[in-house]
């Protein structure tokens, strides 16, 4: 999408199918932005001891719309009857039609979040199966260790990222006029910033970052990026997103206006 010159811009790296939602928030309110997803995803055949879990497992959690489609293309949904949760609304949104019933999702979208939910609470010697990709959300499996439970992966797809000419890039963002960057998880932020040649850093640090957890923001400055240029979002969903970009919109717009006069 391009960009009114001096206008802030916005850079959306959410993997594809992942962003709809918020770029239809972002065109209602009339706020340019560029989208330009980092990685895409891949089914995982199943294994048969993959499906063994998923047999036996007293509580299903998936945590993300991916997690969803790549195990509905081999594996009948419907025929999980145990309680199901997801990371996220749009995630559980997905699963409900997929499977037929109620599924469970917090609030906060973030690892944290589903932690949170009272059914995750007592399940000391539980049978739980984590639906996901290559690596993540290790939070939520540590959590429920804690707590005694039994904690199973079972991986339906895998992230692969796309491939990107850096340089490219950067230039194009540069002559784009991109003001903000949101990134929602820790492996687009790092694919974001090896992938840059390291002369973009300097750009990098002044830009302004929304990430979605603490623990995003402490990788990013262990990266370089300056803690006061990033936002945490309250949410990792989309309204939450849409509502700091339009926070840091309006300070770029006010600084802007007190800088003319």
């Amino acid at each position: 999408m391009n960009l009114p010159a001096n206008d802030f811009g916005v850079l959306i790296t959410r993997p594809a199918g992942k962003a709809d939602n918020l770029l239809a928030g972002l065109d209602e309110l009339a706020i340019g932005y560029v989208y330009q997803p980092l990685i895409t995803t891949q089914l995982m055949p199943l294994r048969h001891r993959d499906l063994l879990h998923l047999q036996s497992a007293e509580l299903i959690i998936f945590v993300s719309v991916s997690a969803v489609t790549c195990l509905e293309q081999q594996f009948d949904l419907k025929s999980l009857t145990q309680p199901l949760l997801a990371v996220g609304a749009t995630t559980a949104s997905a699963l409900e039609r997929s499977c037929g019933h109620p599924v469970v999702a917090p609030a906060d979208q973030r690892s944290e979040g589903v932690l949170a939910l009272p059914q995750l609470q007592d399940v000391f010697e539980r049978d739980i199966v984590i639906i996901r990709g290559n690596g993540g959300r290790e939070l939520i499996k540590q959590g429920l260790l804690a707590r005694g439970a039994k904690v199973t992966y079972v991986q339906s797809y895998k992230r692969v990222p796309l491939p990107l000419d850096g340089q490219r890039l950067s230039d194009q963002w540069r002559a784009q006029q991109i003001q903000c960057i949101v990134v929602t998880s820790n492996e687009i932020l790092s694919l974001l910033l090896t992938s840059l040649p390291d002369v973009a850093l300097p750009w990098l640090q002044q830009r302004q970052w929304i990430m979605v957890s603490q623990r995003m923001a402490e990788t990013a400055v262990a990266m370089g990026i300056p803690a006061t240029n990033i936002v945490l979002a309250a949410s990792a969903n989309d309204q939450a997103l849409l509502d700091a970009i339009c926070q840091l919109r309006r300070k770029f717009h006010e600084r802007a206006q007190s800088s003319a006069e």
